[in-house]
């Protein structure tokens, strides 16, 4: 598995679980802004907006930072691969699942992003992670299974197995584009991987939002649904990915991909201030759970 790099000092690997921490922290109301901007907003035209959106600003970018453009066809193949997941499917089948069920079950989803980055990151290495990472990240997922097992009535009611299952597979597209941006960014630089990324998204998704504009009443979008809609494109879509991708190259694809499973603890924080959810001592307990085993991931490994 993709070690943190070696600078002599532990500066810029405490500066990435830094970033990382606040790409989760944030990441952890895109759940929320998204089940607020869906309310009024087309789920598959929500999605499809945080590119296009964020697309000016990240050509804007490109150019006037004279940001690097991949010259391998190696490097080529990871952008594409990167932008065109993380940045459109990704967003896209979170907002459309996300119509489905609850903001709550999608951030407990989410909590299987890890997992998937770390195990493919390991297939593409060819080298698994270390004891302490598959110790804490199974106590994490036990712990997202029994904070699924304790939602209230009324959120299971709203949660389809439909709605699920496609926000499951927006984690799977998600962890790829964590593995190929991962291995562009040490290579053209954060910047130049996330918003060459963000750019190849939105040109490739300006077709398809044009025909899927006609799908809502934009007369009846209030003021929330924007502001959710802005969130989603400033931080959800730019901020945290520039942080995140400059994470993962400085700090390690396995050890910074584990923060994520702090996620959905706080997304359902955010549901019960914003969205009205209850949160009960079990759902409190198994959170603390899920936190602990996000934190034994990254302790150092011990040497015998």
């Amino acid at each position: 598995m993709e070690k943190p790099k070696k600078y002599g000092t532990d500066s810029p690997i405490l500066a990435a679980y830094a970033l990382a921490a606040l790409a989760v922290l944030f990441w952890g109301g895109t759940p929320v802004a998204n089940k607020i901007a869906v309310a009024t907003i087309d789920p598959a035209t929500t999605g499809v907006l945080r590119a296009i959106l964020a697309g000016p600003i990240a050509i804007l970018l490109v150019f006037a930072l004279k940001l690097p453009f991949p010259k391998s066809s190696h490097d080529r193949l990871l952008l594409v691969v990167s932008g065109i997941t993380s940045f459109a499917i990704w967003p896209t089948l979170l907002s459309i699942g996300i119509s489905l069920t609850t903001a709550a079950h999608a951030g407990l989803i989410l909590a299987q992003i890890p997992i998937f980055t770390g195990l493919f990151a390991a297939l593409v290495n060819r080298k698994w992670p270390g004891f302490r990472w598959w110790i804490g990240s199974i106590v994490a997922v036990v712990g997202t299974f029994f904070l699924i097992l304790y939602r209230n009535g009324t959120t299971a009611e709203d949660a389809s197995i439909t709605g699920d299952l496609v926000v499951l597979a927006g984690v799977i597209a998600c962890s790829i584009g964590y593995i190929a941006g991962g291995k562009l960014s040490p290579v053209i630089g954060t910047w130049a991987t996330t918003f060459w990324g963000i750019a190849l998204a939105a040109v490739t998704l300006v077709p398809v939002g044009a025909i899927l504009l006609g799908r809502t009443n934009w007369s009846a979008v209030d003021g929330i649904s924007w502001f959710a809609m802005s969130y989603l494109v400033i931080l959800g879509t730019i901020g945290c990915y520039l942080a995140w991708f400059w994470a993962l190259g400085r700090g390690g694809i396995t050890r910074i991909s584990s923060w994520q499973l702090a996620q959905p603890v706080i997304t359902l924080i955010l549901a019960a201030i914003l969205l009205g959810e209850l949160i009960t001592f079990p759902l409190i307990a198994v959170a603390g759970v899920i936190v602990a085993g996000a934190a034994y991931t990254q302790l150092p490994a011990k040497h015998s």
